[in-house]
């Protein structure tokens, strides 16, 4: 059968129509938001909440009972070593009152004797840290120990030595409340009648009044915090974060602190104490959370002591390092995989990732720098769908 001119135009038009038709009715691309596979920076992170404190600090307490005159101190004032802090007319001492204030004596002096003992166990300490910041001085020069682990060790040594600063202010506040209860008792007569000498409570340390816990004139007895002596320029900040994590939290490791109006500010762990303790959360679950302590490298000025702070405890960080935004990452099988778009079509590529940052994810394999993978993709897409750029 001979095909004619006529013949063949028609069949050119209709498959043309027809495929004018399946154009015209095809989806249109997905709307999707797209990111590139870079390299760079990567940190991983604790993100917690904190507060500032003063870190030498020393509670004053009442050494005798007593009417205490009321306090002309107010918090700010500048307080120096051996100043009054409190002046303490002491009750007559009956013999009962008497036997109280030798078992007083007895435990200021044993206060005392605790402090000396922690000061020589911090000294030890500090000693053996120093070791080691030559030993990693020396690896760090040769070669042999990464710059990290050199600064976590000279760290170590400024921790120590902030530790053995507050573990003497303790033995002078233990010297202190021993030498006025032994100053009270020896001011009694032998029938029990005051011998009409004022007790002046002194501070051990020099620094600013934090806080007056007993500002007017009244009774108070043994033990009754008085006056709160510390340096608003030793500021210190604690963050309790979950058992689970204090266990990759180092003594060493850098942080930062972040409260809003300003740049964060530059710390390093000091101390992770080595108990927990249990917690509610704001969902009512009970946690079991450990404290860490950290330590400004610099002066802080804007902040005083119980400020709230963000901390971000830094676990690792890298310089090039491959990364994509974790919101890229779906499920597959058991694994991971993203996105990848490629002239206009999506293509479901499996990745291998490695450590987690708070935003983006260390990529090991499965796509190159530069690839563009979708971001945060829905049900909508699909392995070969057809796709375009949010504009």
């Amino acid at each position: 059968m001979r095909v004619t001119r006529a013949q063949v135009l028609w069949i050119v038009g209709a498959a043309a129509a027809v495929g004018i038709v399946v154009w015209r009715l095809r989806p249109a691309p997905l709307e999707v938001e797209i990111a590139p596979v870079t390299v760079g920076t990567l940190r991983v992170t604790l993100e917690e909440d904190g507060l500032t404190r003063v870190r030498h600090h020393v509670e004053i307490a009442a050494p005798v009972s007593g009417r205490v005159d009321e306090n002309r101190l107010a918090a700010g004032d500048a307080v120096e070593v051996g100043g009054v802090v409190a002046t303490l007319h002491p009750s007559p001492l009956d013999p009962r009152s008497r036997a109280e204030a030798q078992a007083l004596v007895a435990q200021a002096a044993s206060r005392t004797q605790e402090a000396r003992a922690q000061v020589q166990q911090v000294q030890l300490l500090l000693d053996e840290a120093r070791r080691d910041r030559v030993r990693a001085r020396r690896l760090a020069t040769e070669g042999a120990l990464p710059d990290r682990e050199r600064e976590q060790a000279e760290a170590l040594v400024l921790a120590r030595e902030r530790e053995l600063d507050a573990a003497m202010a303790r033995v002078s506040a233990a010297r202190e409340g021993e030498r006025a209860t032994r100053a009270t008792l020896l001011g009694a007569d032998p029938d029990g009648r005051a011998a009409g000498v004022p007790v002046l409570v002194r501070s051990p340390i020099r620094g600013r009044v934090l806080r007056l816990f007993e500002a007017h004139d009244r009774v108070v007895v043994a033990g009754t915090p008085l006056v709160e002596v510390g340096d608003p320029g030793s500021l210190e900040v604690i963050s309790d974060i979950l058992s689970r994590d204090a266990s990759h939290v180092a003594v060493g490791m850098r942080l930062e602190v972040r409260t809003s109006g300003r740049a964060p500010i530059v710390a390093h762990v000091s101390r992770v104490e080595p108990a927990a303790f249990t917690k509610r959360s704001a969902l009512g679950v009970d946690e079991q959370r450990v404290n860490v302590i950290g330590t400004f490298e610099a002066p802080v000025s804007g902040l005083g002591d119980g400020f709230e702070v963000d901390v971000s405890i830094i676990l690792w960080e890298g310089a090039q390092v491959l990364r994509v935004p974790s919101a890229a990452l779906v499920p597959l099988d058991s694994g991971w995989a993203v996105y990848r778009v490629e002239d206009g079509v999506a293509r479901r590529v499996p990745v291998t990732i490695g450590r987690r940052g708070a935003r983006d994810v260390e990529l090991l394999g499965g796509v190159s720098p530069g690839a563009l993978v979708i971001v945060r993709p829905d049900e909508r897409v699909r392995d070969g769908g057809r796709v375009r750029a949010l504009p």
